[in-house]
């Protein structure tokens, strides 16, 4: 995929997930797929978070995915990013876009790190996984969260939700 077509993507995809937070049967819904400890994580995410979550989750719905540790992953995934706001993650798929290793550089310098959250954007599997535990997530759920950024890794599970993270 060509540079151009790779931000094209990215930019849809921002904007499919800026339609804010949950509507209030989505939020229902969210509520029984999570016991209360996660669910208050997953409230505590910025609403542009709530709902890239709840569509990795309903993406694996649709394919027949029901596991419920699966399911509280994709929901949650991205939770280490605290309250990143949609010019952090633009700003990281962008940057992704033009060079990943640029953007590794920048997030792991002492100041540009901190320029727009890139940090925490690297670092948020872990930060994610963290949380959860701290929740009481299973260990499956943390492991999860903890690896979805891992490339090439062979489990069709963490597999499963790297795609469905990808198409949304």
């Amino acid at each position: 995929m060509t540079l151009v077509a790779r931000w094209r993507y990215r930019v849809g995809q921002v904007a499919r997930a800026g339609a804010g937070g949950l509507t209030t049967r989505e939020r229902e819904e969210v509520a029984l797929a999570l016991p209360p400890p996660l669910l208050r994580l997953f409230l505590d995410m910025r609403g542009v978070a709530q709902r890239h979550g709840y569509n990795v989750y309903r993406s694996l719905l649709a394919r027949s995915w029901s596991d419920p540790d699966l399911l509280a992953a994709a929901l949650l995934h991205d939770v280490g990013k605290g309250h990143l706001g949609v010019i952090s993650r633009v700003a990281w798929v962008l940057l992704g876009g033009a060079s990943p290793v640029l953007r590794e550089r920048l997030a792991r310098h002492d100041f540009w790190g901190r320029w727009f959250g890139l940090r925490d954007n690297l670092c948020h599997p872990q930060a994610g996984a963290a949380l959860a535990h701290g929740a009481g997530g299973s260990p499956i759920t943390i492991w999860l969260i903890g690896h979805h950024e891992a490339e090439g890794h062979p489990d069709p599970v963490l597999r499963a939700l790297q795609q469905a993270d990808q198409d949304h």
